[in-house]
């Protein structure tokens, strides 16, 4: 199944510095309801018609996102004295039942994230810890044969967490996002798998500060080959790219006065290695890092995710 997206490490600017900084990030203080690089490995399983009518995966996705960078094109590029951490652990619940729609399998999944957040910026600082915001989804998985399975869903993410508007650091995004999937794991041969996820993100607004995000178009990607019968090398990454402008109290953002000339629309590109392990048969667990380029209007760092899935047939 599909892993879980979770927020990604947050970047919430203090009141204090809003009028500089936040109307020129990406998004609302840079940050969005997707999690980007949370998949990787064999994002769908394959042959799902085969599977058992009725079938768990229990997942616990671990997460560590460090930036020193804040690329603002606005302001000229790289904004100086930035560090970002955050630190995820996501449990998460797949479920596969044996209902048909469309001519795939139903399932569906939910994850509830716990986040310590940890900004530094002008010389202020801010920590917080607790849980983040809920992320649930049907999915249907189509079986296209034994080396193709194809997966849509809609996910929703659910502002659960906690947030203050003049906190730096923050475990909620503070706003619903809607997101139409479509993802696939493919084995072209017998030692080679690609994986990838495709999200669009429409993302509601922020009551307690009238900020409405924009469109984010994003994809996940894992390509790897298989050393050993248990052991699988690859590259993973991400690629995010928002494609609406971020708007407050109904205009488009503005700085000092005048409309935001690229509608502070962000981007990031990210790549790295990553390895894959099977155990107990069915389990597995892995290890994945990606380091970004091209980054645009958004914080510019380094991610790590881990990952153990165990199976349970009932």
């Amino acid at each position: 199944m599909i892993p879980i997206r979770t927020t990604i490490p947050l970047l919430v600017i203090s009141l204090a510095c809003v009028c500089a900084i936040e109307p020129v990030l990406a998004t609302e203080a840079g940050v969005d309801n997707i999690g980007p690089g949370t998949d990787g490995f064999f994002m769908l399983p394959l042959s799902p018609d085969s599977l058992p009518d009725n079938m768990l995966a229990f997942n616990v996705y671990y997460n560590h996102y460090k930036a020193r960078e804040l690329n603002i094109s606005s302001l000229g590029g790289k904004v100086p004295n930035v560090e970002i951490e955050s630190t995820a652990v996501i449990p998460r619940l797949d479920y596969l039942t044996p209902l048909r729609v469309f001519g795939g399998r139903l399932g569906a999944y939910i994850a509830q994230p716990w986040l310590k957040q940890e900004v530094s910026v002008f010389g202020l600082q801010d920590t917080r810890e607790g849980m983040g915001d809920t992320t649930f989804a049907p999915i249907i998985l189509w079986d296209m044969g034994p080396n193709l399975t194809l997966g849509a869903a809609v996910e929703v993410t659910v502002p659960t967490g906690e947030y203050s508007i003049d906190r730096l650091a923050n475990t909620s995004n503070n706003f619903y996002t809607y997101k139409p999937l479509f993802s696939f794991t493919w084995l072209p041969t017998d030692k080679t798998e690609v994986s990838l996820k495709t999200t669009y993100s429409f993302n509601e607004k922020n009551k307690d500060t009238d900020y409405k995000s924009g469109q984010i178009f994003h994809f996940d990607y894992s390509a790897s080959y298989k050393i050993t019968d248990d052991l699988m090398l690859g590259l993973n990454g991400y690629y995010l790219k928002q494609t609406t402008d971020d708007k407050q109290f109904g205009h488009t953002v503005q700085f000092n006065g005048e409309d935001v000339d690229d509608g502070v629309r962000g981007q990031v590109f990210a790549i790295g290695p990553a390895l894959h392990w099977t155990f107990l048969k069915y389990a597995s667990a892995e290890i994945r890092w990606a380091k970004e380029f091209d980054v645009e209007n958004r914080p510019k760092g380094e991610m790590l995710w881990a990952k153990v899935s165990i199976p349970y047939a009932f």
